[in-house]
């Protein structure tokens, strides 16, 4: 894997730095990351923004690249959203907590006064002038009081809904930083955070943890036949046949590209694997017809390749003996599933249907 890996990062690369050169863009390393990114296909958003930018002859100004890259590819976007919304929260529970000492100095005010008034009762002449006098000043102040408690009650409905206003925002940019924009599936830092946490609870609970990578099989020839609209729809068809085949703690991921993967704590490759073949076997019978023309794609199919969590083996040997189960699965004629029984041997696990 790590020599595919190179192999084709050196393509992104050549890729990356023909570009730059065709449309006069200086070699930075912002630039350089962004025609990177392009070509590895990993990001359709940031695809379409620069597949726009192309269609529209517009030059890609430092102004223009930094905006894509700050859009698409700053790490430290996430980051920068958290803090701003952590401190307009503080300025938010601040004005709460102010709200709340004044509540209860009015209170407090009011308590005494209530205290003034009936000493005033217990001293005072209970002339019937006198009395009403008394009592009509009770009145004003308990309106008085009345209308400062409305008052804290508006501005606590209102620092509410702020407070709930930012948690939304902030869980919105939380999900985005975590989830594929075309898909909707997992991304691949949220698949690499949760491949840790299960091989962890796999080994401290002595339970298996299976891993299954799964391939559009051709997607490249199938991209530049049809389009890349097309293809971005047939990547949210195969996003939604795992989603609706996944339950409990399974994670659905989109990998990268045509790529995708699925995590199935406390599932067996044996288990796995007839998911697999179930998934393979759903998109296999879909038939795929171009909308508004009504022109017939074809059929797409997948592979998939799966391994079994070893405990104590490095995520990376976790990851590398799917990726090479796939790989068998293409090189056996694609349209199947392949388990990994050992970093050597690897075997067919369900039959091909026809393709």
């Amino acid at each position: 894997m790590y020599h595919d890996d190179m192999h084709q990062a050196a393509e992104f690369a050549h890729a990356a730095v023909a570009s730059m050169t065709r449309f006069s863009i200086p070699p930075t390393p912002i630039n350089f990351t962004i025609w990177y990114e392009y070509h590895a296909g990993r990001d359709p958003a940031l695809s379409r923004a620069v597949d726009a930018l192309l269609a529209s002859h517009q030059p890609f100004t430092p102004e223009t690249t930094l905006q894509l890259y700050e859009e698409f590819l700053n790490p430290a976007r996430l980051l920068r959203t958290s803090r701003e919304t952590t401190e307009k929260l503080q300025v938010a529970m601040d004005n709460l907590r102010s709200y709340i000492d004044s509540a209860g100095e009015d209170t407090r005010a009011y308590g005494d006064k209530l205290e003034h008034f009936s000493g005033r009762l217990d001293d005072h002449p209970q002339g019937a002038p006198a009395l009403g006098s008394l009592v009509g000043s009770m009145l004003q102040e308990t309106r008085e009081m009345q209308e400062r408690n409305q008052a804290l009650e508006a501005r606590l409905a209102e620092t509410t809904a702020e407070v709930q206003m930012l948690r939304e925002h902030f869980e919105q940019a939380r999900r985005e930083a975590l989830s594929d924009s075309l898909t909707g599936l997992a991304n691949r830092k949220n698949f690499e955070q949760t491949l840790t946490l299960f091989a962890k609870a796999a080994a401290d609970n002595h339970e298996p943890l299976s891993l299954m990578l799964l391939d559009i099989d051709h997607f490249k020839k199938f991209n530049d036949r049809h389009g890349h609209q097309t293809g971005d729809t047939v990547l949210q068809l195969v996003a939604r046949t795992l989603s609706d085949n996944v339950k409990g703690q399974d994670l659905a991921a989109r990998y990268g590209g045509e790529e995708f993967a699925l995590l199935l704590p406390r599932t067996r490759s044996d288990q796995a694997a007839r998911l697999g073949d179930n998934i393979r076997a759903l998109i296999g019978a879909r038939k795929l017809v171009k909308r508004g023309s009504g022109e017939n794609l074809g059929q797409i199919t997948i592979s998939a390749g799966i391994a079994e969590y070893r405990p104590g083996e490095s995520l990376s040997v976790f990851v590398q003996r799917a990726d090479k189960a796939l790989y068998a699965a293409k090189r056996q004629g694609r349209n199947r599933v392949v388990t990994a029984t050992s970093s050597t041997d690897i075997h067919p696990a369900a039959a091909v249907l026809p393709s």
